[in-house]
């Protein structure tokens, strides 16, 4: 029998995702069917599967151990604990959030190049990689340096996802266009999906497949080769920012 106590950053999560979590290779049937049969148990007795789980809750688990190590994925990732976040670039810092300045040519998330990204070092930095994993909750192009939202445990990460999903984050950009802009702009548009290599299309007109982008571009100085902006994102869609730029014949430098 394996016994675990629920900490304040698993707190959230409900049983079933809890025990999927410990349980990574069994299927979900068949954790289901242990819920059933009260081979996971919840403070000493059965419990429904999408229980949410508080602080100082016992999950026991009463398997062999060579059935619990055999569906529990004791291969997890490792994370280099030498991975570290720059102190200077920690904007804010409680026991639920993190607010990073992440730099240019840092992934946010790693992508299919496996190299390091901000998430990796988030994991290291907190030193949590059981049940539950910090995680970023905005994204930033690889190229683009900026605020990074992090959440630190199940409640601060709910709480910025639902922030940003609900646009409550309001998302403001800097960037060398260009050419010449004198005067500040309402920028509205329509997108096209990404093709297979990224690329998209903009137009000014609502069309079939495409959806509508809108930004605020206020000018800080300008000369004749170029202007230094500020830009407010209305809508927040993929790639926004650099094919508006491009359309209104000022792209980003």
């Amino acid at each position: 029998m394996r016994e675990y106590v629920i900490s304040e950053s698993e707190a959230g999560l409900s049983l079933l995702k809890y025990a999927s979590k410990m349980l990574q290779n069994a299927p979900k049937g068949l954790i289901h069917k242990f819920l059933r049969n009260k081979n996971i148990e919840l403070n000493g007795g059965r419990a429904d599967a999408h229980r949410v789980l508080s602080p100082g809750d016992r999950v026991a688990f009463f398997l062999s151990d060579e059935t619990f190590d055999r569906f529990h994925d004791a291969g997890e990732e490792s994370i280099s604990y030498e991975l570290t976040l720059e102190p200077e670039r920690v904007l804010y810092e409680d026991d639920d959030y993190l607010f990073y300045d992440k730099p240019w040519r840092l992934l946010t998330q790693r992508d299919a190049s496996g190299r390091i990204s901000l998430n990796d070092m988030l994991i290291a930095y907190t030193g949590k990689t059981g049940v539950f994993r910090p995680s970023v909750c905005n994204r930033l192009d690889t190229n683009t340096s900026g605020i990074v939202l992090c959440g630190k445990s199940v409640t601060g990460l709910k709480k910025l996802t639902e922030a940003v999903r609900e646009r409550r984050v309001r998302k403001y950009y800097r960037a060398v266009l260009d050419g010449r802009i004198d005067e500040d702009m309402h920028l509205v548009a329509f997108i096209s999906a990404s093709d297979g290599e990224g690329r998209v299309s903009v137009s000014d007109r609502p069309m079939s497949g495409y959806k509508e982008i809108i930004t605020d571009l206020s000018v800080i100085r300008a000369n004749e080769e170029a202007t230094y902006a500020e830009l407010a994102l209305i809508t927040g869609r993929k790639h926004q920012i650099r094919a508006q730029a491009a359309h209104i014949g000022h792209p980003v430098l």
